[in-house]
C-alpha cells in the first residue's frame, strides 16, 4: 500500500469518499437545519460543497506531495528535514481548516446561523483536511519516511 501509484489512488479515493459523505449525502442536513435569514438552503449547500471539496482536494494534494517527496532517494539521508516538512504540512492543514471555517463564517455573517453549526462545519473541515492528511500519510507513506507521521 505504500508503493506508487497505489498510495496516490487510495488517498484520492479516501478524499473523494469523505467528500461525498459530507458534501453530498449530508449536505441537506448541514444546510436545512440551521436558521437562514435570506439565503436558500440550496445556496448554503452549494457553498459547503465547494468549501468542503477545496479542503479535501488540498489534503489529497498535500498527501500526494508527501508521497512524492518521501520517495526521493536524497530524503533517506535527511530524515530530520523530512520530519520538519511533514509537520509543516500537517500544521498547514490545520490552518487550512481554520481559514476555510472563517470563509464559511464570512459568507454567512448576515444569515444568523447558530454558532454550533460553525463548530460542526469546522469539525467536518478537520476531518477533510488534517485528519485525512494524517491518516493517509500514516498508512501510505513511502518506506523511507514511513515512521515520520505522528503516532508511528
Amino acid at each position: 500500500m505504500n508503493k506508487s501509484p497505489i498510495n496516490y489512488l487510495l488517498t484520492a479515493v479516501a478524499g473523494a469518499v469523505l467528500w461525498v459523505v459530507f458534501a453530498i449525502l449530508l449536505a441537506s442536513y448541514f444546510s436545512e437545519n440551521p436558521s437562514l435569514a435570506e439565503k436558500y438552503p440550496e445556496d448554503l449547500a452549494s457553498e459547503l460543497r465547494l468549501i468542503f471539496g477545496l479542503g479535501a482536494l488540498l489534503s489529497v494534494l498535500f498527501a500526494g506531495y508527501w508521497f512524492y517527496y518521501g520517495s526521493q532517494e536524497k530524503v533517506a539521508g535527511e530524515l530530520p528535514a523530512a520530519k520538519t516538512t511533514w509537520r509543516a504540512m500537517f500544521f498547514s492543514q490545520i490552518l487550512i481548516a481554520v481559514v476555510l471555517t472563517f470563509v464559511i463564517i464570512f459568507l454567512n455573517t448576515d444569515e444568523g446561523i447558530e454558532s454550533q453549526w460553525f463548530g460542526i462545519y469546522f469539525a467536518v473541515l478537520c476531518v477533510l483536511t488534517f485528519v485525512l492528511f494524517w491518516v493517509t500519510t500514516f498508512l501510505f507513506s513511502p518506506r523511507t519516511v514511513k515512521y515520520i507521521p505522528f503516532g508511528k
